[in-house]
């Protein structure tokens, strides 16, 4: 019999981060339970872009998978890979020559669209990969909104079941309701991971800033800065944003109650086909909307410029400072 193959491809912003560290920090206790989390990495961002640029042919890495399992001193019958950019893909029939090998199962998790948006718009202030989305105004970010073309989740469904069959596809929904012990615990249990004895805890990983910081941070150039400096710089709003907000919760919505009615209006057929078709009931999305009153995320920086600088721009200058002088060679002391 194959090996299953576990392809986990997102969505970005539903704990995919908090479940890649969770298997590469067990991947040795996950070997005896039978399955295994290949190349030590927490995700496997590089060996899909080796696959789809070209570098790596998909019939050689699953036989290298394929090889690498039947060494283990456990008897492996569960591969997983994880990368939540796959989801990102419009054409995945590359990775359907997976099933030359392995009897493949697609892992998709289903965050709510307007949630998912608030959410989407700001990573992308966080961690500025995308120039495009990093310095966006709300509004602009939503006007781009179809770039994100895998949150149409019921079209996207339909090209994964075209590839890998419906019957491989394994779909779960991002609510508190319908994860009751959380998403790690989801997605394992969905797999067939019931057995989590001696594993470490997941942690909660990748959180986003406060709407103030996040506003901050939308008018730097950190996309221009090397990614271990990016680094200091985003750890420095983190501080500053931890010293605004005293740690206190946020309101991260920032879609007025009219405009979400009518962005869940675009995707609510799609969403009842998919409930139907996966779920055998007519509500994908359990939670309800937010109130029309409920308040909505301050992304203003203050008005008085001493403030500014002395609540924002000082803390960052000074971490830039600190960094440079901790990292000067010792002849330059």
């Amino acid at each position: 019999m194959k090996r299953r193959l576990i392809l986990h491809i997102g969505a970005h912003r539903t704990a995919t981060s908090a479940l890649q560290a969770f298997l590469f920090d067990n991947f040795n206790q996950l070997k005896p339970k039978g399955f295994f989390y290949p190349f030590k990495v927490r995700r496997h961002l590089r060996l899909m872009n080796m696959l789809f640029n070209g570098v790596r042919k998909v019939d050689d890495v699953a036989q290298m998978i394929e090889e690498r399992a039947g060494k283990q001193p456990h008897e492996i019958h569960t591969i997983i890979l994880s990368d939540e950019d796959i989801c990102m893909r419009r054409d995945l029939s590359l990775l359907g020559q997976f099933r030359n090998t392995f009897d493949v199962k697609v892992v998709f998790t289903l965050r709510r669209q307007d949630i998912w948006l608030e959410s989407w718009f700001f990573q992308n202030i966080k961690w500025q990969w995308n120039r495009k989305l990093s310095h966006c105004s709300f509004d602009e970010f939503m006007g781009l909104r179809e770039d994100f073309h895998w949150i149409h989740y019921d079209r996207y469904v339909r090209h994964l079941e075209e590839i890998f069959g419906q019957e491989n596809i394994i779909l779960n929904v991002h609510e508190k309701g319908q994860m009751p012990k959380g998403p790690i615990d989801a997605f394992c249990d969905s797999i067939g991971m019931t057995d989590r004895s001696g594993f470490s805890e997941p942690v909660h990983i990748n959180e986003s800033f406060s709407p103030k910081i996040s506003e901050f941070m939308r008018c730097l150039p950190l996309g221009e800065a090397q990614p271990s400096y990016r680094n200091v710089l985003t750890s420095a709003c983190a501080q500053i944003d931890k010293t605004l907000t005293g740690g206190s919760k946020q309101s991260e919505r920032v879609m007025p109650y009219d405009q979400r009615q009518a962005v869940m209006a675009e995707y609510a057929e799609g969403n009842a086909a998919i409930a139907q078709r996966y779920f055998d009931r007519d509500t994908l999305f359990f939670d309800p909307l937010p109130d029309a009153d409920a308040p909505l995320a301050q992304m203003a920086l203050p008005d008085d410029s001493y403030q500014l600088m002395s609540d924002y721009v000082w803390p960052l200058l000074q971490q830039i400072i600190e960094e440079h002088q901790k990292d000067k060679a010792p002849e330059e002391e």
